[in-house]
C-alpha cells in the first residue's frame, strides 16, 4: 500500500511534527510504502529517521527559489503565511501523487482546516483521501463567541480576540455554505474518510455532512523502553539544582494554555522548587510568556526557561529531571494533548487541569492529580498534595502511565489507520470499477 502523508506545518513548533514523524514510521513498520510531503521538513526530523520513508519538501523542490519561500513563510503575517504554505504543499502533494500513483493521500493539517480539507478534496478526482481532525468544528467554537470576544478584549488578549473575530467571519452563513459545497463536490469525486483522536472533537462535528465518515481512534504513544536515566544526572546536564521539586511545563506557549495560574499557585509553595519551562516561547502571546510572568510574580530565582525547540535526543533529560508535569489549559480546551503522549513515554506523573479528555485520562488511568482550570488555589493544593505523596503512590502512577501508553501504542494506531485506508480502497474498487 502506497500512502502519501501531507503535513504543511511540520517545520513549526506547536504543531504536529513529532506526531507526523511517529505516524510515518509506524505505518512504514506496518508494511506501508510511505512518502511524506512537507513545506520545509519536520522539526527534529534528522534523529532516528526511518531511511525507508521518502520525504519531499516544497522548499527543497523549489531549487534556487527555496530560500525565498522559506523567508516568506517566516516573515509574512502568521495567518497569511499559513494559507500560503498550505497552498504550496497541497500543490506539491498533487504533483507528487501524479508521479507515484499512491493508494491513499492523508492530509494531517492545513490553514483553516475545516475549509482547506474540503477544498483539497474538490481539487482531486478518483482518490482515496483521509483527513485528520485535530480541532473542534467551527460551529462549536462559535458558541459563546461574543462572550469570549468581550472577555479576551477586557483582558487585553488581542491575539485571542482577533482569532475569535476571524472565526465569526468564517462561521457566517455564506462561508459555511461554501464549505459544504466544496465538501460535497469532493465527496462526489473521491472516497473520503476523517480521523479524530478526541471524542470531544469527534462529537463537535455532529452537524457536519461528513460526521458519519469520521473514525475515532486513540492518539499514538511510544511505549517506555529501557532504563530511565538518573534524575541527578539529568539535572546536572540541565544545570538544575539537585534540591527540591522540579515542575516541568513542556511545549509552546499557545493561547489555549494558562501559564499565569502556574505562577499564581507557585507564590506560596515551600522552598526549594523550580518551575521549568521547556519549549519555544512565542513573544506575541505575552499572557503566556514565562520570562515576563516570572518577573511579574517575583519568581525569577525559581524559574528556568529553555526558550527553543527541544530536540528529540534532549527530551529524556527534561522528563527525567522533573518530578511532575504541569498541564495548565484554559477552561474551554477539550482536545487530547500531544504532550500527554510524551509524558506517558517517560512515565512522568501529571498535575493537569481537569478539562476535556486530558482530565478524563488522568483520572481514569490514575496518571497523576487534577485541578480546576484557571484556579490558582486549586493548582496549589494539587501540587502540595503531589509533593506529600508517598514514594509507593508515585510509583503506582508510573505503572499506570506505562499501561496508558500500551493501550495507545503507535503499533495499534498504525493498524487502525491502515484499516481506514483499506476500507476506502475497497469502496473505490466498488465505485470506480468498470
Amino acid at each position: 500500500m502506497r500512502v502519501l502523508i501531507v503535513e504543511p506545518f511540520g517545520h513549526r513548533g506547536g504543531h504536529f511534527s513529532a506526531h507526523t514523524k511517529y505516524l510515518c514510521e509506524a505505518l512504514a513498520d506496518a508494511g506501508a510504502d510511505v512518502t511524506l510531503v512537507t513545506f520545509d521538513g519536520l522539526l527534529g526530523e534528522a534523529l532516528h529517521w526511518n531511511a525507508g520513508i521518502k520525504h519531499v519538501s516544497f522548499v527543497s523542490a523549489s531549487g534556487h527559489f527555496g530560500p525565498v519561500w522559506r523567508f516568506l513563510s517566516h516573515h509574512l503575517r502568521r495567518s497569511v503565511s499559513s494559507v500560503l504554505v498550505t497552498i504550496c504543499v497541497f500543490r506539491l502533494a498533487v504533483r507528487q501523487d501524479r508521479r507515484e500513483k499512491n493508494d491513499v493521500i492523508h492530509v494531517l493539517d492545513a490553514a483553516v482546516p475545516d475549509y482547506a480539507f474540503p477544498w483539497f478534496g474538490s481539487l482531486t478526482n478518483r482518490h482515496c483521501l483521509t483527513f485528520t481532525l485535530f480541532y473542534f468544528s467551527r460551529e462549536v467554537r462559535l458558541k459563546g463567541l461574543r462572550a469570549g470576544l468581550a472577555d479576551a478584549l477586557s483582558k487585553g488578549q488581542i491575539l485571542i480576540g482577533f482569532r475569535l473575530w476571524l472565526g465569526g467571519i468564517l462561521g457566517s452563513r455564506p462561508a459555511t455554505a461554501l464549505k459544504r459545497f466544496l465538501y460535497r463536490r469532493g465527496d462526489r469525486r473521491n472516497r473520503m474518510a476523517f480521523i479524530s483522536y478526541s471524542k470531544a472533537v469527534h462529537d463537535s462535528y455532529s452537524e457536519s455532512p461528513y460526521y458519519d465518515n469520521i473514525v475515532r481512534m486513540p492518539r499514538g504513544m511510544a511505549v517506555p523502553h529501557g532504563k530511565a536515566s538518573e534524575a541527578t544526572e539529568a539535572r546536572r546536564i540541565l544545570g538544575l539544582s539537585q534540591d527540591g521539586a522540579v515542575l516541568l511545563h513542556f511545549g509552546v506557549n499557545h493561547v489555549q494554555k494558562n501559564f499565569e495560574v502556574i505562577f499564581q499557585a507557585a507564590k506560596d509553595l515551600p522552598e526549594p522548587y523550580t518551575l521549568l519551562f521547556a519549549g519555544k516561547v512565542n513573544p506575541v502571546n505575552r499572557a503566556n510568556n514565562p520570562v515576563m510572568l516570572a518577573k511579574k510574580y517575583g519568581l525569577g530565582q525559581n524559574t528556568m526557561v529553555a526558550d527553543r525547540y527541544i530536540l528529540e535526543e534532549e527530551m529524556p533529560d527534561y522528563f527525567h529531571a522533573a518530578d511532575a508535569m504541569l498541564l495548565s489549559h484554559r477552561k474551554h480546551f477539550g482536545r487530547a494533548s500531544g504532550v500527554l503522549a510524551e509524558i506517558a513515554q517517560f512515565s512522568l506523573p501529571v498535575i493537569a487541569a481537569d478539562v476535556g479528555e486530558i482530565g478524563e485520562a488522568v483520572r481514569n488511568y490514575g496518571l497523576g492529580l487534577t485541578f480546576e482550570a484557571e484556579n490558582a488555589r486549586s493548582l496549589r493544593e494539587a501540587i502540595l498534595s503531589f509533593l506529600n505523596l508517598k514514594q509507593e503512590q508515585k510509583q503506582e502512577m508510573k505503572k499506570n502511565l506505562l499501561r496508558f501508553a500500551q493501550d495507545h501504542s503507535w503499533q495499534l494506531v498504525a493498524r487502525r489507520h491502515i484499516e481506514v485506508y483499506q476500507s476506502l480502497l475497497l469502496q473505490a474498487e466498488c465505485d470506480y470499477s468498470p
